[in-house]
């Protein structure tokens, strides 16, 4: 290798923070300049992750460490641990990342608050590549909150407009709640680490030492972390109830929507779930949870799809409805750590395949109505076959990426006997296929009544297309490297899938048939839509389903309640400094004296 490893780690950790200084130096040069330099170092740090792949997934592999010292007065270090599940979100965030930034440069031409958006963009990069990459869990939390907040500033991007804005600050908050509980679960499993005798607080927060003494950490501070974990991802992986940020989060640039809405930071959690998993898996109740956590997200999620009529927002129904079934593989034991891998990989590509698809006729047509596209086919040829590839990938069709690791999914539950897990995630590839159908007939077919005609995209927009379709079609075919890498590593029940076995072990398994299934079902659901949405069940359904099934209202009631109880509150608060101090001296006052009865002091 030309760079040693240690050089290549540093120069990946601080190139894309070192590239958001140069951009805020240079926002004065135009715009053309902006982008090129944003182009020019996330192509960099994407070239500089790929180079670890032969270190990582080559024979005889080991793990790649680095640790600078970050407060060494107490003991805390910024350590680094590379191994194939955390190289493989690297790869995903840095290489599409690369995709978005080209893509942006005509996409985003024109608008204003360039070096502001090329920055986030490359401080988010930088960030979602250091949290896969760090082994201690409280430098994790340092670069998900910096990644929330990139989400946060980008989903607001459009400062003029109030529904980006609101959008932005639902996201903040929603997910914020999550936050909370990842947090709470990493003291929690420091309180219990540091129990351990010899422990000291370096390896009370690092990742590896959590998971080689994972038997000797107190069950009941494992448990708690276990449950505050999952809480930790469903807000950050938009997981049922704190799911209903995303589908607004769509106000975002469509390419935002691609890169973190898509293809990255919603699988922030999904990662800290599959890299913990050796850790949990151990708790009562911990795989269950999962399971009907992603099963059940998934199903709601995809019929919520099934009626959005506005494109974005049926992407993002369907990025909740397909992170469900991450989080359900993970749910299915150790071995479902590189089954959700895999499919994690598969669909960030054909996700972010069809998020810059659709900003890509959003710019031609300046609408995301599905119902005022219409005989896009022949107005937009390249965008029209790129999506065909994503929209086969996402149903589930044979030979296209998504196919080959949901049907993993099936086989695995099938094989352990999960009859209604197995059965939520079934039903919900049965409405996958049917809201695919419908999204790309809604687009592409009939003819359109639209006044203006829409142009085709342009290079910068049409090459990353172009790519990601390839990848949409080819990509499960890396799932013998992949697989063997997890296997060199001693991931637990992750064996090597040699391509041509993994081909027959696919078709003559009985799982098939229900991924085949599937397809057939959603496809009549989709032909026989009229009648079936005549009845007064589905009345009733696809009007819930348009309300969100009420978890908006929800939110609401709930901001509503804080709000008059914080006015209620606020007569608490005088003026007085010398009213508010007694105030204060008698709740230490009654602390003290309840510890004191408590005999802690």
């Amino acid at each position: 290798m030309l760079l040693d490893d240690s050089i290549l780690v540093t120069l990946i950790v601080l190139l894309p923070f070192i590239s958001v200084g140069v951009i805020a130096l240079m926002r004065k040069m135009g715009e053309t300049v902006i982008a090129g330099v944003g182009v020019v170092f996330s192509l960099i740090t994407a070239v500089l992750v790929f180079l670890l792949v032969p270190d990582i997934f080559g024979s005889g592999a080991t793990a790649i460490t680095e640790s600078y010292d970050w407060i060494p007065s107490a003991g805390i270090v910024f350590g680094i641990y590379i191994d194939p599940l955390s190289l493989l979100l690297a790869l995903i965030a840095a290489g599409i990342g690369f995709l978005v930034m080209v893509y942006s440069m005509k996409y985003m031409e024109g608008k204003k608050g360039l070096a502001r958006y090329y920055a986030l963009v490359m401080l988010f990069i930088g960030a979602m590549v250091c949290l896969v990459l760090t082994d201690n869990l409280l430098i994790l939390y340092i670069f998900w909150e910096i990644v929330g907040l990139c989400s946060y500033a980008l989903i607001s991007f459009d400062v003029e407009d109030k529904k980006a804005a609101n959008a932005g600050i639902k996201a903040f908050v929603v997910t914020r709640v999550g936050d909370i509980g990842l947090i709470v679960g990493i003291f929690l499993l420091y309180a219990g680490a540091i129990t351990i005798p010899g422990t000291t607080v370096a390896q009370a927060f690092s990742i590896q030492y959590l998971i080689s003494n994972a038997a000797a950490i107190p069950m009941q501070f494992l448990a708690l972390a276990a449950f505050a974990f999952i809480i930790g991802a469903m807000g950050k992986s938009a997981q049922l109830p704190l799911h209903a940020w995303l589908p607004d989060a769509m106000e975002a640039p469509t390419t935002i929507s691609a890169l973190i809405h898509a293809a990255t930071m919603v699988n922030a959690g999904i990662y800290v779930l599959a890299r913990m998993a050796p850790v949990f898996i151990q708790v009562d109740g911990w795989t269950t949870a999962l399971l009907y956590l992603g099963g059940i997200t998934a199903l709601v999620a995809a019929i919520m799809a099934l009626v959005e009529p506005d494109l974005k927002r049926l992407l993002a129904y369907s990025t909740i409805s397909q992170l469900g079934y991450m989080v359900f593989a993970i749910g299915l034991g150790l071995g479902g750590v590189f089954i959700s891998g895999f499919h994690l990989m598969n669909h960030a590509i054909f996700k972010a395949l069809l998020f810059l698809c659709a900003g890509a006729i959003i710019h031609s047509i300046g609408t995301r109505n599905m119902y005022e596209m219409r005989g896009l086919r022949k107005e937009m040829p390249k965008t029209h076959i790129f999506m065909l590839f994503g929209t086969l990938a996402l149903a589930g069709i044979p030979i296209f990426s998504g196919f080959w690791s949901k049907d993993l999914i099936f086989h695995e539950a099938y094989s352990l006997e999960l009859t209604i897990p197995l059965i939520l995630v079934v039903l919900s590839a049965v409405l996958t296929a049917a809201y695919s159908f419908r999204m790309y007939f809604l687009v592409f077919g009939g003819e359109g009544k639209r006044r203006e005609k829409a142009h085709p995209a342009p290079a910068a927009m049409w090459i990353p297309l172009a790519i990601l379709g390839i990848g949409a079609i080819i990509s499960w075919i890396t799932v013998d490297y992949f697989s063997s890498g997890f296997e060199t590593f001693g991931f637990a029940d992750v064996h090597a899938h040699p391509i041509g076995d993994f081909i027959v072990d696919t078709f003559s398994s009985t799982a098939v048939l229900l991924s085949l299934l599937a397809i057939l079902l959603g496809l009549g659901i989709y032909s026989a839509r009229n009648s079936l949405k005549q009845g007064y069940i589905s009345q009733w359904i696809i009007w819930a389903a348009r309300k969100g099934f009420g978890f908006n209202w929800l939110y609401d009631a709930c901001v509503r309640v804080v709000r008059w109880c914080g006015r209620r509150i606020r007569r608490l608060q005088t003026g007085d400094v010398n009213i508010n101090t007694v105030g204060f001296v008698l709740m230490v006052l009654l602390i003290f004296l309840f510890l004191l009865f408590q005999g802690v002091i």
